[in-house]
């Protein structure tokens, strides 16, 4: 109760600071929806303090659940990396420990491969076995080791190629180490410990072979409960989800001086990957943004360097394309602008449960 008194008293003091503006972001926001022919969108801008922006555009509502095609990889990493707090797997161990169906070559491919896109799948995000809504996952990934080669003489470790086939695989590892169905766990074990009630992995139609890359949805506010978690440092909503090296391992580049054999549009250059996740950065040694872009449009974030997150929503049937990259840039630099100007102060508590013990940063 110390802790929930004082946290009480920061917002009572605060209230009636002056906010910083976020008027232009809002205004770029509107105009990438008329741009694109789109009734509704989110924006969210947030720190570890509180919500600092939330709008609503159009037909969007905080009910407003979406599919968030490319976003679903973050959420997916976060549960490894979870297993791996648990001791229960190594990301740099041979698959075929994890899957003995899964030999030879493609049998050497590691974890942190299949999550960082370097595992020698890639180019197959479009891939038939992801949308199969008639098999299991576990269905689905005994297909991959029986039928699916490696690609275009590609070795594990070799180069950066986009995908989810890879994905897919590490989503199986996670249900035997795990002992349960993935979307079961990732509620148990994440959503429900961050007070998340609409993110499951149902965005694409109703299944069971669960497209670990690309087939979760989401409201605005619980994909931003799980950003916060990332923003303090592995804590969301009063419970630890992961390890603070966890977190240090998401932003750890597993590209490097790969080859780019395969990267979706809107990849800038140079081509930078963690794990689950795009980095950008900033190249004098802070910490970097991460983000996790998906087709639709759905586009959470987080500011290492500045601990701020949030998120660009929408869902449209054009996707990324040479409208919302520009327009997503602005806004981000003006986010950051307005943030490094000063004078930015919360509206709101983001959560409102904390556990005896822990102390809100």
């Amino acid at each position: 109760m110390r802790q929930l008194s004082l946290l009480l008293c920061l917002f009572a003091t605060t209230a009636h600071a002056q906010s910083c503006s976020f008027a232009a972001v809002e205004t770029r926001f509107a105009q990438l929806l008329t741009d694109a022919n789109l009734g509704g969108g989110a924006v969210l801008v947030a720190d570890r303090h509180g919500v600092l922006e939330q709008h609503f555009f159009g037909s969007y509502s905080a009910t407003t659940v979406v599919p968030i095609a490319s976003a679903s990889k973050m959420l997916s990493g976060i549960r490894l990396l979870q297993l791996k707090d648990r001791g229960l797997l190594n990301l740099d161990a041979p698959l075929s420990g994890y899957l003995p169906q899964f030999t030879g070559l493609k049998g050497s491919m590691t974890l942190r491969q299949m999550f960082s896109h370097t595992s020698g799948y890639g180019g197959d995000s479009g891939d038939p076995i992801l949308f199969n809504h008639a098999i299991t996952l576990a269905q689905s990934v005994d297909t991959i080791a029986a039928d699916y080669p490696l690609l275009n003489g590609w070795v594990p470790g070799g180069q950066f190629a986009y995908g989810g086939v890879a994905m897919q695989v590490g989503g199986r590892v996670s249900e035997v180490l795990g002992n349960g169905d993935w979307q079961t766990q990732w509620k148990s074990d994440i959503g429900t410990p961050l007070g998340i009630t609409t993110i499951d992995w149902q965005g694409l139609g109703a299944t069971t072979n669960y497209g670990i890359a690309g087939s979760a949805q989401s409201n605005l506010r619980d994909y931003g409960r799980v950003l916060e978690m990332l923003a303090n440092r592995g804590v969301g909503n009063g419970h630890r989800i992961l390890s603070e090296a966890r977190i240090d391992e998401m932003m750890v580049d597993n590209v490097a001086n790969l080859p780019i054999a395969s990267a979706p549009p809107g990849a800038t250059d140079p081509v930078r990957y963690g794990f689950g996740g795009w980095l950008e950065l900033p190249g004098n040694g802070d910490a970097p943004l991460m983000h996790s872009l998906g087709a639709f449009g759905y586009y959470p974030w987080v500011d290492f360097q500045r601990n701020v997150f949030g998120m660009f929503m929408l869902r449209g049937a054009a996707g990324i394309n040479a409208t919302t990259i520009p327009a997503f840039s602005d806004m981000l630099a003006t986010i950051r602008a307005a943030i490094d100007g000063g004078g930015c102060q919360p509206t709101e508590v983001f959560d409102r449960v904390f556990l005896d013990g822990f102390a809100p940063l």
